[in-house]
Parts: structure tokens; C-alpha cells; sequence
């Protein structure tokens, strides 16, 4: 073996976790080289093919062949449906990333890329959360974002809620983990640092919600259902005095209840989170019971929802922001079926083995939140997180 096939493709995609909150251009970049090193390392080489045939990834073949037929559905769209075979092309890369995960010290080499570049980005919104200039991080201030009223730098709150929350958990984890007094300190303040930063500081509520999943997580692992409902209601009261403590919270679940009665008088605003859902999700229901079982194909949501949304006097759309709606759209319900098969093999077996119901089982949870209120495998950064954190459950998996 020459020095160039001893080069681990780990690194590159360990670089490629730590742009993931930062910027697009180095995550692809360094995913394609990881891929191709992937296929130089022999030990890689040999177990991809056998990857590709797991018995996990059955339903994923099958539902990304499905999807690509739906080109010669009559309501297609060809321009929208390039965009969405492109963005549900990715998850055909994940025996090859699998290959390179196998190996324990990879997976763990890759995790403390993510958490590093977690705290890079941490820094940086406590920087612009004092009121640093954030152009001198390449940011650029909006009236939404990089601003000291929501400083998320980087990616939308939405992302950066949802990253936060995965970087929390586990910082938490190397909590317990760490042997030296030192490192626990160092995490426990990252851990704090985080939390103040997702409550605190930054706009969004689907960070909140996923954050739900911790508590909920742990107190399973140590009580079982009794611990699950007791870290429920822990969880409610706590937001329940953080609404009368914390500006933020009070904030956003203040607008979130003004934007409920607009929807309970039948006035959703076009300009509300919660107005502009319950309109996708009309639009979108309208639409699926139409075309129940094959969907509309991977182009046709626009014009398969716009009779709807015109009808209310809304712009039609293409993401409902919602990952099972969107699937329903395109697919019907084969589709949705196919991914919730591959879904759930992967959250029963990670749920076997000590190692995934640690690291993968929680996260995969996060996304089934996730996925709820947004579309993650059309956003770039939550897409990519996905495929790593799937490659990761098939690497460790027997």
C-alpha cells in the first residue's frame, strides 16, 4: 500500500462536518474528496459494494428509483424536478461514506469535526450578540439574521437552532464521558453556553421542540415510560418559567400565540410561521386527496397545490415545510411508506446496539421532530447532516 492509499478519507469528511454550520462550498468539496479516497483506500473499496446491499438501504433503493420515475408524471415540472432528484440523490452517497465510518475512531474523528465547528459558530454568535461587525466573519447582516436580536452568523435560526441542539447533546454526552475534570468543565460550559444561546438569544421555536427530545431521551434510558412522562412535564414546566424569565421566550411564545388567533378567526398571515404552515398545510392536504396514492411527481407540487392557495388569495409553493407532506406530494403514500420503512429499520436497529442508541437513535429522533415542521432533506446543511448520521448507523451496524 502506497502513501497516497494510506490517507484517511476520514479527515476530508471530518472537514466536511465542520463547514456543515458554516458554509456549502467546503462541504461538498470535501465530501467529494472523501468519496474518492474512499474508493482508493482498499479497505473502503472492499466494503462497498456489500453496503450497497444491505438490507437497510432496500427501502431507500426503492424509493429513490420510485421518485425518479415520477419525471414522466404529466404534472411535472422539469426544472423543479432536477432541483429535488439532485437533493435526494445525495442519500445514494451513503454506503460510501458507511465504508469510511466502520471504523470507530473515523466516527468519532468526524463527531468532534461537527462539535468543532459548532463552536466556532457559538463564538461567533456570542460575538455578534455583543455587537462585533459580523463582516468580519464573512457574515452579512439582514433584518432577520447576523443581527445582535437573532445573531445565528451563518445559516437561518432554523439551522442553527437545530445544530445547536445536536451539538448539546453531545457536549453532554462527553460530560459523563470524560475521564479528566478538566474536559467535563470545558463541555459543562460549552453545554451552558449552548443552552443560553438557543433559548436566549436566538429567534425560532423548532430548535425548542427538538430540544424536547433530550430530557425525553434520558429519562426513558433511566425510568422507562414513568421517567419519560416525568422529563415531560420537567421539560413544560421549565418553559412555562422560562416565559416569565426569559425575554426571548416570552417573546416567541407571545407571537406565537397571536399568530393561533389569527388562524382560529380564519386570518392566517402570510407573514407568520405558524399563518404561512397552517396554509401549507390546507393547500397541501387539498392537494394530497386529489392524487392519494402516486402524487404529483418530484416537479408538481407548485401546480398541484395552486388552485388552493389561489383560492385564498396565497402564492402557491413548492417546500410545505414539511418533509411527510412533501413526500405525499410528490409520491402519495408509496413514497411516504418507502421512507418511513427506511426511516424506522434504522431507529429499531440503532435501538439494539449500545453504540448507535447513543449516538444515532436520539439524532434520528431529532429528525423525525425536524422533519415535522420543516423539509430537511431539501435544506442543504440538514440534508447532509442526515447523510452522515445514517452512513454512521450503517457503518456501526453488524
Amino acid at each position: 500500500m502506497n502513501w497516497f492509499q494510506r490517507i484517511n478519507p476520514a479527515w476530508f469528511l471530518a472537514g466536511a462536518a465542520f463547514f456543515l454550520p458554516i458554509k456549502p462550498a467546503p462541504v461538498n468539496l470535501l465530501l467529494a474528496i472523501a468519496i474518492l479516497f474512499s474508493l482508493i483506500n482498499s479497505e473502503c473499496r472492499q466494503t462497498i459494494g456489500r453496503l450497497f446491499t444491505r438490507v437497510e438501504l432496500v427501502p431507500l433503493w426503492l424509493l429513490l428509483g420510485y421518485l425518479a420515475l415520477t419525471f414522466f408524471h404529466p404534472g411535472n415540472d422539469e426544472s423543479n424536478y432536477s432541483e429535488f432528484i439532485s437533493k435526494y440523490g445525495r442519500l445514494f452517497l451513503i454506503p460510501f461514506l458507511a465504508s469510511i465510518l466502520i471504523n470507530p475512531e473515523n466516527r468519532y474523528l468526524v463527531g468532534k469535526g461537527f462539535l468543532a465547528g459548532m463552536g466556532v459558530v457559538l463564538a461567533l454568535s456570542y460575538a455578534v450578540w455583543f455587537g462585533v461587525d459580523p463582516s468580519y466573519f464573512g457574515a452579512k447582516a439582514t433584518d432577520m439574521y447576523a443581527i445582535p436580536s437573532n445573531p445565528t452568523v451563518f445559516k437561518s435560526h432554523i439551522t442553527h437552532n437545530f445544530f445547536l441542539v445536536v451539538a448539546i447533546y453531545l457536549w453532554i454526552l462527553s460530560i459523563f464521558r470524560s475521564e479528566k475534570l478538566l474536559s467535563k468543565l470545558i463541555f459543562a460550559l460549552l453545554t451552558l453556553l449552548a443552552l443560553v444561546n438557543l433559548f436566549g438569544m436566538i429567534d425560532g421555536r423548532t430548535g425548542w421542540l427538538v430540544f424536547m427530545v433530550i430530557p425525553l431521551y434520558f429519562g426513558y434510558q433511566k425510568l422507562g415510560l414513568k421517567g419519560f412522562v416525568i422529563a415531560g412535564v420537567a421539560f413544560v414546566a421549565l418553559l412555562v418559567s422560562a416565559y416569565f424569565l426569559v425575554e426571548n421566550v416570552h417573546d416567541r411564545f407571545s407571537t406565537t400565540w397571536l399568530e393561533v388567533q389569527q388562524v382560529l378567526q380564519d386570518k392566517p398571515q402570510q407573514e407568520t410561521s405558524i399563518g404561512e404552515r397552517v396554509m401549507y398545510l390546507t393547500a397541501s392536504w387539498s392537494a394530497f386527496i386529489n392524487a392519494p396514492l402516486f402524487g404529483y411527481g418530484l416537479g408538481g407540487i407548485q401546480a398541484a397545490v395552486q388552485p388552493f392557495t389561489s383560492a385564498a388569495g396565497w402564492p402557491p409553493f413548492y417546500n410545505p415545510h414539511n418533509q411527510f407532506l412533501m413526500l405525499v406530494l410528490q409520491g402519495g403514500l408509496l413514497a411516504l411508506v418507502l421512507y418511513i420503512w427506511f426511516f424506522g429499520v434504522a431507529v429499531y436497529r440503532s435501538s439494539q446496539n449500545t453504540w448507535s442508541s447513543t449516538y444515532v437513535l436520539p439524532l434520528m429522533m431529532f429528525y423525525l421532530v425536524g422533519n415535522m415542521l420543516n423539509s430537511f432533506h431539501f435544506d442543504f446543511a440538514e440534508s447532509v447532516g442526515f447523510l452522515i448520521l445514517y452512513s454512521a448507523y450503517l457503518g456501526s451496524a453488524k
